[in-house]
Formats: structure tokens, C-alpha cells, sequence
């Protein structure tokens, strides 16, 4: 009972979430920060999920990573990646990587796990879809809306996300946030 009154409490909680992103109700506070604390922080905050799944997770940043955007919702973004990277892989490998670009500031998570065809991943940025209809009861995220928020952030970011995936061999989604010039 538990269990089920806080997968309703987060979905709740995402649902209203989306709907403020959906609507332009949410308003970015950027601020500086280094990006590869954060990605740090993210990859030891879920840590324990990739080990219950018994998957490696490999940090590749370089030891700062300076950028300007909305620490908050930059987190939100690539922890909503992360975790369906490991929730969909298996005695797998994560490698979640931060970079700069000549134009920006660049997250990219690979994994080894199911993957997903052309079809699905068109539909993932689609409110409620869940690619793997079978996991949806799990005891991480299962509401189908990570994924449209992660669009909708990037965009108020004026960035891009992509996503690249193969049905048994794993997925790679790439975020790149723009350089800001904030003086």
C-alpha cells in the first residue's frame, strides 16, 4: 500500500510537473555552475538503482565544467535520462559523458540495454508513452512523462536533445544546452 501510494504521489507530482513545463509556466533561474559536480552528484545519487540492476556506471567529464542555465531543471533533465538508462538495462554498462562544445555544453548517456526501434522512439516524447509496456509498474518512474519534460526543458534551454537506439544493443540521447554569454 506503501509502495503504491508513492508511485500515485509521483505521479501526481510529474503530471503537474509536465503541465507547468507544457503551459511556459516554469521560469528558468540560470546561474554558473560545474557541470561535472552535478554529473557527479547524479551518477552517486542513482548509484544505487544501476547496482540493484547490476550495471556499471562510467562518469567521462573533464574536472570542470563550467556552464550557465538552470542548475535545477538541467538536473531534472539528464536525471530523468539517467534513470531510464538504468531502468531499461540489465547486468549493463552506463556511460554518462559532459563536454564543451564550440557552441555549447554537450550530456550524453549511452547504455547497453534493450534499446528501442524507430517507432518508439518517435513516440517517446509523447505524454504517457512507455516504450516497454511490460516495466511499467516498476519501483522507479513509471508514468511516460519523463521523457516530454526532458523535450520541453531542453527547448526552454533553446537546446536540442536526440536519441539514437537499437532494439537489443542500447540507446544514446544527447543533450547540448547553448553557450550563454551572461555579462
Amino acid at each position: 500500500m506503501a509502495q503504491e501510494t508513492q508511485r500515485l504521489i509521483r505521479l501526481v507530482n510529474e503530471t503537474l510537473d509536465f503541465e507547468k513545463v507544457r503551459t511556459n509556466k516554469v521560469a528558468l533561474v540560470p546561474e554558473e555552475f560545474d557541470a561535472s559536480v552535478m554529473l557527479h552528484n547524479l551518477v552517486t545519487q542513482l548509484g544505487k538503482k544501476a547496482k540493484a540492476n547490476d550495471d556499471e556506471v562510467i562518469l567521462k567529464t573533464p574536472a570542470k565544467l563550467m556552464m550557465y542555465a538552470d542548475q535545477d531543471r538541467i538536473v531534472q533533465i539528464l536525471f530523468n535520462i539517467l534513470q531510464n538508462a538504468i531502468q531499461f538495462t540489465e547486468h549493463g554498462q552506463i556511460t554518462v559523458q559532459g563536454r564543451e562544445t564550440t557552441t555549447g555544453i554537450e550530456f550524453e548517456i549511452q547504455d547497453t540495454g534493450i534499446g528501442m526501434t524507430q517507432a518508439q522512439i518517435d513516440q517517446i516524447w509523447e505524454r504517457f508513452y512507455k516504450a516497454d509496456p511490460s516495466r511499467m509498474r516498476t519501483q522507479y518512474g513509471e508514468t511516460g512523462l519523463g521523457m516530454s519534460i526532458v523535450r520541453h526543458l531542453v527547448e526552454l534551454h533553446h537546446g536540442k536533445v536526440t536519441v539514437t537506439s537499437q532494439p537489443n544493443q542500447g540507446t544514446t540521447v544527447t543533450v547540448w544546452i547553448p553557450k550563454v554569454d551572461h555579462n
